[in-house]
């Protein structure tokens, strides 16, 4: 198949299951995760991706570091700075009881420590995106619940990527290596993003439209080089581990958030409800798994579990969340300062 046709069936599928997705009120990430797999899947690859495969793999590392800066552009200065004291200690508890869980079972399980910190880290992630849209779907973003789950996830994010540059660092030993090579250039564009939102402003014009064609033109590869990698009988093969990781994930989330409790203000249902908040993983919990997968550090098995948790982590979350704040709407307590800003933020 030609290269044209190839690029414009991907970006047509791509936009179908983000349009899909978005109808069944889920995150555009899912549509997009479920689009990527089912390209990338080898009787459709041979269809429409060959004899384009290396250069869909190409587009897909720049559409992934158009990712990154995006997801730092997520990030709000002041919605961290509101809730900086109980956010921080959410984000410590969040961030290392799943790393800890995650590392100790993988462990268990008998991988080596590198991919056992590779797994424990993507455990650690929580997805900024996922969040506001269901927040401010509900109205609820700007309280105070709603704040510190996004600071929260701000500072796991930061703190998340940081480790995993050490690890990866330490598991190459050459700071010259292609994998650490992207794994830094992915850093800097999502410190860059961050940036460019708190000196430019994600609300003009330009920035939006540039962003929106990178999110339809762009991105879209990241994720179709995503389930090129992706094998679906790996999990058919160990059905186990895809269950260990989601459950491990999902505990280690809401334990981690019910740990903070001698140091935040919130009530054990309001912290129950955070943890499930911070359990939605998505992007940049994707970036980990990918370079993970491109350092050697995880294997294709694992790989593919780690995508499988990012999705399903994506798709309970806004039911569970909805379902929890509708029953009783004085959950998420006051609201935020930062009201005006989020309005165009979002």
């Amino acid at each position: 198949m030609t290269l044209i046709i190839t690029l414009i069936i991907c970006l047509i599928v791509s936009f179908v299951f983000t349009f899909l997705a978005k109808k069944l009120n889920s995150s555009s990430v899912v549509g997009l995760i479920i689009g990527g797999i089912i390209l990338g899947s080898p009787l459709v690859k041979s269809i429409i991706l060959e004899p384009n495969t290396d250069f869909i793999l190409k587009l897909g590392d720049f559409g992934f570091f158009t990712l990154m800066f995006i997801a730092g552009m997520e990030i709000s200065w002041c919605l961290l700075y509101e809730e900086r004291k109980e956010a921080a200690a959410v984000a410590f508890f969040a961030a290392f009881i799943p790393l800890l869980l995650g590392i100790s079972i993988s462990l268990a399980l008998g991988f080596s420590l590198f991919t056992s910190l590779a797994i424990g880290i993507s455990m650690a992630i929580t997805a900024e995106a996922t969040k506001a849209r269901v927040l401010l779907e509900l109205n609820k973003l700007n309280t105070r619940v709603g704040s510190l789950m996004m600071g929260a996830g701000i500072i796991d994010d930061i703190l998340g990527l940081s480790l995993f540059a050490l690890v990866s660092y330490f598991f190459t030993g050459n700071i010259a290596t292609k994998e650490f090579t992207s794994t830094m250039i992915a850093i800097s564009a999502f410190f860059l993003g961050i940036l460019v939102h708190g000196l430019i402003g994600r609300e003009k014009p330009l920035i939006t439209y540039i962003e929106k064609l990178l999110l339809l033109f762009l991105v879209p590869f990241f994720f179709i080089g995503m389930g090129i990698h992706f094998n679906l009988q790996s999990l058919v093969l160990d059905p186990w581990l895809l269950i260990v990781i989601v459950v491990t994930a999902i505990a280690g989330k809401i334990a981690g958030s019910l740990s903070a409790k001698p140091f935040t203000g919130l009530s054990w249902k309001q912290l129950y409800l955070v943890g499930w908040g911070m359990n939605s993983r998505g992007a940049v919990e994707l970036a980990i798994a990918y370079l993970s997968l491109r350092a050697g550090l995880v294997n294709a098995h694992v790989y593919s579990s780690l995508v499988m948790m990012a999705l399903t982590t994506t798709i309970i979350f806004p039911f569970i969340f909805r379902g929890m704040v509708k029953k009783d709407p004085e959950l998420m307590g006051g609201f935020s300062k930062c009201k005006h800003e989020i309005k165009k933020k979002y």
